[in-house]
């Protein structure tokens, strides 16, 4: 059996290395001239050797994620506890709230949330609905905006679950880089990873498929689709998928995400802080060494925090409203580095920011077709994680069509 894997990201590289495990024959074809999709770890300054290693992409290992810390584990890789939390930031920019009014005004979410059982309206309704102070619900709301990427209006009060926790719990990374695992994933595969080959369409008219590249097309018994939503929408299949497969992927909601990083010309302790009016958050963290990083890192979420930010025209907007919300840093305003996502022909968002509710559909396979990715990863959406685990369930999928 033959199987093509459409993505390098963290998806496609768990699926391919558990099918050549089983004694599959897999082809990965991979649009970028790297993997790791959205997990994209670089030298700060790539021509000094002494460089803190940044993330460009997914950067924090959090609760739970279990099947990144086992592959890291297996690889000799290290977690690198970052000193600080992802889930407690300080607010700034709203008058009389601090990080513990939005702690308790999470817990008072959360239990109005299951005293309501499913709530209708958006995560705004649902917020205001609550009766916490405007200042307080501001500074939820942005958190969620933030953590979400996508504006609260458009998010079901569901996504609170996973976002509205802000316990001071511990926040880690791969020491040297998250990337690493996708590095040592395709290592084991050699040649069977083809970088800068994208998938551009795919016929499954006859019960196997027929992968459209750009110096042919290779057949295949089974692929495993791991693109991010927005490319998979652009597609092109043959026959047309039915519409229901359609209406789910229509009905999720992507999320839209940034990053800066600024170098500092001066020590700093571990730090999280929330810029309420601007929906980005920057802090300042451990890497593997042990010492805060000489650089802080910025993640803006929502495609209004993004226009407000001005990113069509650079970073610069952004580094004076990093300046005027953080006093307490000496910015490096030469050392400057700017992410976005959207604006990735191979990505076009930042992550899936919500849509569990209709997982199945998004997972189910049409015909011999099946599909992986962080958006088919239920309540692990959005996460290093979800994209891990979603590559080996759609693995097994395939080794169960196949009878083992």
């Amino acid at each position: 059996m033959r199987v093509c894997v459409v993505g390098a990201g963290f998806a496609g590289l768990a699926a391919a290395t558990d099918l050549a495990a089983a004694g599959v024959d897999v082809r990965v074809f991979e649009a970028r001239d790297r993997v790791g999709g959205r997990v994209w770890s670089v030298p700060f300054d790539p021509f000094d050797p002494a460089s803190p290693v940044i993330e460009r992409g997914a950067e924090f290992v959090l609760d739970g994620y279990e099947t990144l810390a086992a592959y890291a584990s297996s690889y000799g890789l290290r977690l690198a506890d970052t000193g600080m939390s992802y889930y407690v930031r300080t607010p700034v920019g709203v008058p009389g709230v601090d990080a513990a009014a939005v702690e308790a005004a999470s817990r008072r979410l959360m239990a109005a949330l299951e005293a309501a059982g499913p709530a209708a309206g958006s995560v705004t309704d649902f917020v205001r609905s609550v009766g916490l102070p405007p200042n307080v619900a501001e500074a939820v709301l942005a958190r969620v905006e933030v953590s979400c990427a996508q504006q609260a209006e458009l998010l079901d009060p569901s996504v609170l679950r996973h976002v509205a926790s802000m316990e001071p719990r511990p926040s880690f990374r791969i020491a040297g880089g998250n990337q690493q695992i996708a590095l040592r994933l395709a290592a084991e595969l050699g040649d069977r990873v083809r970088l800068r080959t994208p998938a551009h369409a795919i016929d499954w008219s006859d019960g196997r498929a027929r992968i459209a590249v750009d110096d042919g097309v290779v057949l295949a018994d089974r692929v495993i689709v791991t693109v991010p939503l927005p490319v998979l929408r652009g597609l092109r299949m043959e026959p047309a998928f039915p519409a229901w497969k359609h209406r789910v992927w229509a009905s999720a909601v992507v999320g839209v995400a940034a990053k800066l990083h600024v170098g500092l010309e001066s020590p700093v302790a571990t730090s999280a802080v929330l810029s309420v009016p601007d929906r980005f958050w920057s802090w300042t963290a451990r890497d593997g060494s042990g010492a805060v990083q000489p650089v802080v890192p910025c993640f803006a979420g929502s495609p209004d925090a993004l226009d407000r930010l001005q990113l069509g025209g650079g970073p610069w907007h952004w580094l004076r409203r990093l300046a005027e919300t953080r006093p307490d840093l000496s910015l490096d305003t030469a050392r400057v580095l700017l992410t976005t996502w959207a604006d990735d022909p191979w990505t076009r968002c930042g992550y899936l920011a919500e849509g569990v509710a209709h997982n199945e559909e998004m997972v189910r396979p049409i015909g011999p077709i099946h599909f992986g990715g962080e958006h088919t990863a239920g309540e692990w959406a959005g996460l290093m994680e979800g994209a891990l685990r979603s590559g080996r369930r759609a693995a097994a999928e395939v080794l169960a069509s196949a009878g083992g």
